[in-house]
């Protein structure tokens, strides 16, 4: 076997690779490098037509990666539940729950009756949602903090934290505080900007409500 044809099983590998991300942005991104695997595959075995194919999912794949990068078109935006028996929040619940119970195997929705609820829309598409209550006069605890596979880049997180107080009516907020059960969770924490906090036991983590710009 070649290196040519090492070069065109590769290519295939990304491609296939790529088509079991549920994360659209991972996807995108695998499937980017398999096309250009595939270009340079095409050029040096003289297939041209698969090196003009996927040059052209080449450049698609890199225009939507551009749009999904921070500071680019895309409409956020958060809306209150007003119940927490609210029947498309459970719907939403049941529907995710084998997905959410990997990153918080304790959450009950039924515990959190006095919640405040917040669907995250992403070009008008329900695609995450957080549950969070006071726990003391300056604190919210963040009871769930979902978004669905496909949308797993941290821009809707990002947009949360930075618009909460559009849609939840707490005065004097000054911190968040979350409990990271399982270890995917905690990384997730600490990117998003929490710290751990000790002196609210293990695994609990904490960042200011506003960070600075």
């Amino acid at each position: 076997m070649s290196w040519i044809d090492i070069l065109g099983y590769a290519a295939s590998l990304l491609v296939a690779v790529a088509l079991s991300m549920s994360s659209i942005a991972r996807l995108r991104f695998l499937n980017l490098c398999g096309a250009a695997v595939f270009v340079i595959y095409g050029w040096l075995v003289g297939a041209y037509p698969v090196f003009v194919v996927n040059a052209y999912i080449v450049v698609i794949n890199v225009i939507f990666l551009v749009k999904m990068q921070p500071g680019h078109s895309e409409a956020f935006e958060l809306l209150a539940l007003n119940r927490m028996e609210n029947r498309y929040l459970q719907r939403f619940l049941d529907f995710h729950q084998a997905d959410i119970h990997k990153f918080f195997p304790k959450f009950q929705a039924d515990s959190f009756g006095d919640s405040h609820a917040v669907l995250i829309l992403r070009d008008m598409l329900p695609v995450g949602l957080v549950i969070c209550h006071q726990s003391d006069e300056n604190t919210l605890t963040i009871a769930l903090d979902y978004v669905i596979p496909s949308h797993r880049d941290f821009r809707c997180a990002d947009y949360f934290y930075q618009s909460w107080n559009d849609v939840i009516s707490c005065e004097g907020i000054e911190r968040f505080i979350a409990h990271g059960e399982v270890s995917s969770h905690r990384s997730y924490l600490k990117k998003m900007g929490f710290e751990a906090e000790m002196n609210l036991g293990d695994d609990w983590f904490s960042r200011p409500a506003t960070l600075p710009v």
